[in-house]
Order: structure tokens, then C-alpha cells, then sequence
């Protein structure tokens, strides 16, 4: 599939220190699994973090956050829609929140924030 290839392609320029060109075709890949599955669906959740892991390495943490956020809260609808915790799930919530510290939110801040998310779904922090 055309996006996997992208995607690949992306994070192995990614690897050699060449972002600015592995940007473009994270995006193309986000566009198209978007279009392909819908804008829920866990394929487009993968796509963001890839896209914010990027955008965090090269420092650009405001462009990073809203993507993380809506990656985790996509996991969180798949969860309460199947009634199955999707296996990226915590690995998203606790990536969200180690990134959410490294932009200076305190440990409080981070705890509301991820209870925040999890609420719309019927979700413990725990």
C-alpha cells in the first residue's frame, strides 16, 4: 500500500538525520490512511506518531502535541467502541505523558490532562 511505503521510506530518511525530507511524505501517508480509513481508525494513529515523533526531534513540540493527543484519544475510541484496550493504547498514553513533562507540565498537569482524555471513554487513569 502506497502510505506503508511512505511511511517507510519517511522514517528511513528519518533515521539518517534527513526530517526535512522525510516530513512531506509522513504527511502524504497521514493524508491518504485518512482518506482510506477514516479519520478514527488506529492505521491514522500510528501515522501521527510517527509525524509528532518528528516534529519532537526537530524541536517543533507545539506542532507535536496536538497530534499526540488526538493519536491517543483515537486509541481510546477504538477501545470503548470494541470493548478491547487496543495493544498501542498505554504505549500511547505513556508516551503523551513523558512528552507532556518534556514540555514542563507538571506531574498534576499531566494527570488531569490524561483524565481529561480518558473520561469521554468510561476509562480509570489506572
Amino acid at each position: 500500500e502506497v502510505a506503508t511505503i511512505l511511511s517507510n521510506l519517511a522514517a528511513l530518511l528519518k533515521a539518517t538525520n534527513r526530517e526535512v525530507e522525510a516530513e512531506p511524505l509522513m504527511r502524504r501517508a497521514l493524508i491518504i490512511d485518512e482518506e482510506a480509513y477514516g479519520p478514527d481508525h488506529p492505521n491514522v494513529a500510528t501515522r501521527l506518531n510517527n509525524l509528532a515523533g518528528l516534529l519532537q526531534n526537530t524541536n517543533r513540540l507545539d506542532e507535536a502535541e496536538p497530534l499526540m493527543h488526538r493519536n491517543v484519544k483515537i486509541f481510546l475510541k477504538f477501545t470503548h467502541t470494541t470493548g478491547h484496550q487496543h495493544p498501542n493504547l498505554m504505549a500511547a498514553i505513556n508516551n503523551f505523558s513523558i512528552f507532556l513533562q518534556a514540555m514542563g507540565r507538571t506531574e498534576e498537569q499531566v494527570r488531569n490532562t490524561i483524565a481529561e482524555l480518558r473520561s469521554p471513554y468510561e476509562m480509570d487513569s489506572d
